[in-house]
């Protein structure tokens, strides 16, 4: 059996025909044509494999031995992850080297970024996630007036329940600019609206859409939003709950009759 580092070349290099034989036994005939390439090429590809111990020849055609099997689920995750990794890296790099966001939040995920003709795709994506939501949490280090709107169109509704913890700055700013709208909707019951004693690291809700939960990740920079970022598997969504909730119990809640948002 050959070295891993060995193994994993030769897995990237065999990537489409190990992928075929995942899913079962295959004769040489439906490889060649499955891969369009001649059975000259699988046989040449299939002796590299058997020879390093991975393949094997059974009654119909080739599969995996067992270690091969083992190895290339292993070799098959990792790839999975690192094209989830790749495809948000450039939202990823809005932010600081030590941020506390672990590979499964963006494993799994759809990263939405802005476009030459679609600059506002990152937030068109986050109000249809507004308008299907039946519960948000959010945690907030900046807030867009449309997201505001389409918050407040659900919450006075009465098709939302959203609470919201926003960073000292993001709490000055609604209370200026939208102290009134904030009072109507906590006076309906649909808006928990709480000041954080911390500044989060990002902006990120946490949706329930029926019985499935997502986690968003909203990233900010100078120009506006610079992606937008949806995971609903278990890990991502177990990742933004324990976040928030530790965020939401250091927090100042406001009233509808709080100075800041009655006047």
């Amino acid at each position: 059996m050959p070295a891993t580092t060995d193994i994993i070349p030769l897995f990237a290099r065999r990537e489409q025909l190990l992928e075929q034989l995942y899913g079962g036994t295959q004769s040489k005939a439906a490889l060649a044509e499955s891969l369009d390439v001649s059975r000259s090429t699988v046989d040449r590809s299939v002796r590299t494999l058997a020879t390093a111990g991975v393949v094997e020849r059974e009654q119909g055609g080739y599969g995996f031995t067992l270690t091969g099997r083992l190895l290339y689920g292993e070799f098959r995750s990792f790839s999975e992850q690192a094209e989830s990794l790749a495809a948000a890296q450039q939202l990823l790099s809005s932010l600081p080297a030590d941020t506390e966001l672990p590979r499964e939040a963006i494993v799994g995920s759809t990263v939405t970024y802005p476009e030459s003709t679609a600059p506002y795709r990152p937030m068109e994506r986050h109000v249809e996630m507004i308008r299907r939501a039946d519960e948000i949490d959010l945690l907030a280090t900046a807030v867009a007036p449309r997201f505001i709107d389409a918050y407040r169109e659900r919450v006075m509704e009465g098709t939302l329940t959203l609470r919201a913890g926003l960073s000292p700055s993001v709490a000055e700013r609604v209370a200026t600019n939208h102290g009134e709208t904030a009072r109507e909707m906590i006076a309906t019951g649909g808006l928990t609206l709480r000041e954080l004693d911390q500044r989060p690291p990002f902006s990120f809700t946490l949706s329930r859409v029926g019985d499935t939960e997502y986690l968003s990740l909203l990233i900010y920079g100078t120009e506006g939003l610079n992606g937008y970022l949806v995971n609903e598997r278990p890990e991502a969504v177990a990742f933004a709950t324990e976040l928030f909730e530790r965020y939401w119990t250091e927090t100042t809640a406001w009233s509808a009759e709080d100075s800041r948002v009655s006047s």
